[in-house]
């Protein structure tokens, strides 16, 4: 056995001298942890250039190797690259001195960047994937998080916040997309009856009410990456930023897109794909001016200019007035176009978490239904055999709580371990994994 052993460390040896790499480099390449990563960087023409991301995988063995006059290479050329955003910085061309101010910046594998671009290129990034039990810490008090996601697998954004996804100290999640606003419950779009995804290398900016020190990503069910459907009717240009518009519309007459606009220029639009429906309003590309909205519905009926209607702020969602400004400073902005329903109806999506979580030997599964049918909620152990049904038949509309109790179906209690539990619609799936200690 010692020969066998000493054998496979000689070969490895050899082979790592003849590759040239450092050991540290060559390990990772074996592991899988060593990579190159190709990240396409749109031309303008294309989200008007800019692309909110992250670094997954950089070198941080060789000295250097992730500041970013290294990691951004032959794009550092103003004719190919505008700017890059930090969360405290931005990297950007000085014409005086023709440099790069901050280029000296080392990135992290777990922080977030808002890429603007003069024209496209693909940037290939070598480097060591993050680990993905990695923990950071979100700062509180309402200020920004810029994070990467550095997973490998595309979740639904409840699933990559499972831990945090039922309290309200997370309350903002912002994609270059989409955002998931808390208010009483998390407002959030749905997109072919489905929530947003995180993907491998996106970012997104999280705000929270208090300081959260042990943050990491949690591991659902993979699944493929959400789709959001582009405007045909309404044209309009990104920018760096923008503020969530959610409007509630009456489901029996739904337009097909809607296009929000100051002093006659569309600053946002969006395609119309739920009764909740998010705009992205780049109000930073125009002066301070009252919002109206304009309905399209195809062939169906002439367009709706609406400057009238109920809407309130995140800053005072109490105060229920007739029509927004772009002068309002807020996270989230709503407006409500259904006739007699309250300003900001409950919104149920399709989620479901587990408290306490590890436990012992009981714990309390609460999931959420967005529509009746018949539902199955049933609990697997780490080699994917069923455990215990705990739920099984019909159900309205609504949010439900059941408890499992650490036994099978045969009443006999588990051990400790890795659990899974799968709640079932016709619709849809959700399976997220907890843990039983004793």
């Amino acid at each position: 056995m010692k020969l066998k052993i000493i054998s496979i460390l000689s070969i490895l040896i050899i082979a790592q001298l003849c590759t040239g790499l450092s050991f540290t480099h060559f390990w990772g390449k074996i592991t899988g942890r060593y990579r190159v990563d190709t990240v396409e960087l749109p031309p303008p023409s294309v989200d008007n250039g800019w692309k909110w991301l992250s670094f997954p995988a950089l070198d941080n063995v060789l000295t250097d190797a992730d500041i970013a006059d290294n990691v951004l290479g032959d794009i550092l050329d103003p004719t190919i690259l505008d700017k890059v955003e930090a969360h405290d910085y931005t990297i950007d061309y000085n014409i005086g001195t023709q440099t790069w101010n901050n280029s000296s910046e080392q990135f992290s594998r777990t922080e977030g960047f808002k890429f603007h671009m003069n024209a496209a290129a693909d940037l290939n990034v070598p480097g060591f994937l993050e680990y993905p039990m990695t923990q950071i810490s979100l700062i509180g008090n309402q200020e920004e998080n810029w994070i990467g996601y550095w997973l490998e697998e595309t979740q639904h954004v409840s699933d990559a916040f499972s831990g945090y996804w039922d309290a309200s100290n997370i309350y903002f999640i912002h994609h270059q997309n989409w955002t998931a606003f808390y208010l009483g419950r998390w407002r959030i779009q749905l997109y072919s009856g489905r929530l947003p995804t995180l993907s491998y290398g996106d970012m997104v900016i999280v705000k929270c009410l208090t300081t959260i020190n042990d943050f990491q990503w949690d591991t659902g069910l993979p699944v493929e990456k959400t789709l959001i459907a582009e405007t045909e009717y309404f044209t309009y240009e990104e920018q760096a930023d923008y503020v969530p518009l959610y409007i509630e519309l009456d489901s029996s007459n739904m337009p097909q897109e809607i296009g929000v606009f100051v002093n006659g220029e569309c600053i946002g639009a969006s395609v119309v794909e739920d009764s909740l429906s998010q705009i992205n309003v780049y109000s930073t590309s125009v002066p301070p001016g009252n919002i109206e909205l304009e309905l399209y519905y195809g062939n169906r009926s002439e367009n709706k200019q609406i400057s009238s209607y109920n809407c309130v702020t995140s800053t005072n969602p109490d105060l229920v007035m007739k029509q927004l400004t772009t002068e309002d400073k807020d996270d989230a902005w709503f407006i409500n176009l259904r006739e007699g329903s309250e300003m900001i109806p409950e919104i149920i999506e399709f989620s479901a978490s587990n408290y306490p979580n590890p436990f012992n030997p009981e714990t309390t599964i609460a999931y959420s239904l967005p529509n009746d049918g018949m539902i199955e909620l049933r609990v697997f152990n780490i080699r994917g055999q069923l455990v215990k049904t705990l739920v099984k038949g019909e159900q309205l509309a609504g949010s439900y709580e059941t408890v499992w109790n650490g036994k099978d179906n045969n009443e006999k209690s588990v051990s400790s371990g890795i659990y899974f539990y799968k709640l079932s619609t016709k619709d849809d799936t959700i399976m997220k994994k907890m843990l039983m200690l004793k």
